[in-house]
Formats: C-alpha cells, structure tokens, sequence
C-alpha cells in the first residue's frame, strides 16, 4: 500500500439502502480508533480530511499552518531513509485489528 493510498474509512458517497448494526458498531470503533491512536494534531488533521472532505489546503488554511505541515501529519516525514511519523500509517496497524 503506497503511503498516500486512501483508507479503507474514506467517506462512501452512495446511499445504504438501510442503516446496518454492523456498519454503525463499525464506525464507531473507527472513531475510536481515531480518537486513541493519534495526537491532537493528527487527529484534527484526520477528521477534516476524512469525515468532513477538506483537501489539504482546505485544512491548512483553517487552522493556519502550511499545506506541508497537514500533509506531514497525515502521511509523516522521511528522516534518515525511512518514513516516520503520519497518522495514516498509525491508523494501517490500529485499523488491521479490525479488519
């Protein structure tokens, strides 16, 4: 999975035909998942992203900081080689218990 690949959380545009008790307790440990796994900022950053659609300039422009900083928080930064950082990959590993 490339580090920008969307999750598998991303806001789905097409109507349910019906809410479904799997779904919703789904969501929620989502939410969870967001609400633990991640510092103030990135989760911020998160939930304008994905549950409230901002882009990133949408986002960077809100809470006054560059479109770099926002994209460090969701996807992290590459130090020494490797790739650290980034709520997206805390959010793979917290997310693959659910799966």
């Amino acid at each position: 999975m490339s580090p920008r690949e969307p999750l598998s959380f991303q806001p789905h545009h097409e109507p349910c035909p019906e809410p479904s008790h799997d779904h919703e307790a789904r969501d929620r440990r989502v939410r969870h998942v967001v609400a633990t796994a991640l510092t103030p900022k990135q989760r911020e950053a998160v939930e304008l992203h994905y549950f409230e659609g901002l882009s990133q300039s949408e986002i960077a422009r809100r809470l006054g900081v560059t479109q770099q900083v926002i994209e460090k928080r969701l996807h992290g930064a590459t130090r020494e080689g490797r790739r650290v950082g980034g709520a997206l990959a805390k959010l793979r590993v917290a997310l693959a218990t659910l799966a």
